[in-house]
């Protein structure tokens, strides 16, 4: 029994140190087929720059979902938006009326295009809202909403 357990405790030690991984890299491509950069183009208006961050957030996260990776300068694509309008709503209002009230609707509505170089290859008018409910609606489940429709034109869904 003595000699199976110095058998085990020997191979827990042995066997992880007789692993590892080596690489040799030489590259002389850059794969830039499906790269993206972000750019907000929205106007200086704080209210509405503060959407265009929130908005590059939400993209950034929805981006997982598909084919294209985000890179820096140098990336093929460009994707351009703009926030034209947005309104934050009255979430208690939205709570009260259960999202009935369409005054209370948080609301966000942008414009969006992807560029190959100086060509425009899609342009989208991306509107989006919160209209409540139990919890009202939050304002990033907004901006989620507008991300997951840009993301669809990118795929090609619609």
């Amino acid at each position: 029994m003595k000699f199976i357990t110095k058998i085990l405790i020997l191979s827990i030690l042995v066997l992880p140190a007789c692993s590892g991984v080596g690489s040799v890299t030489k590259k002389r491509y850059a794969n830039s087929e499906n790269t993206l950069v972000l750019v907000d183009m929205t106007s200086r208006s704080f209210d509405l720059q503060d959407a265009g961050s929130q908005l590059q957030g939400a993209l950034e996260d929805a981006m997982a979902d598909t084919s294209y990776a985000l890179a820096g300068e140098s990336a093929r694509y460009r994707l351009k938006f703009k926030i034209l309008d947005f309104d934050s709503g009255n979430r208690i209002a939205r709570i009260a009326t259960m999202g009935f009230a369409e005054s209370a609707r948080a609301t966000l509505k942008a414009k969006v295009a992807l560029f190959d170089g100086p060509d425009m290859v899609g342009a989208w008018e991306v509107k989006s809202w919160v209209g409540g409910g139990p919890t009202g609606g939050t304002e990033e489940k907004l901006f989620q909403r507008a991300a997951k429709e840009i993301t669809s034109h990118l795929r090609g869904d619609f």
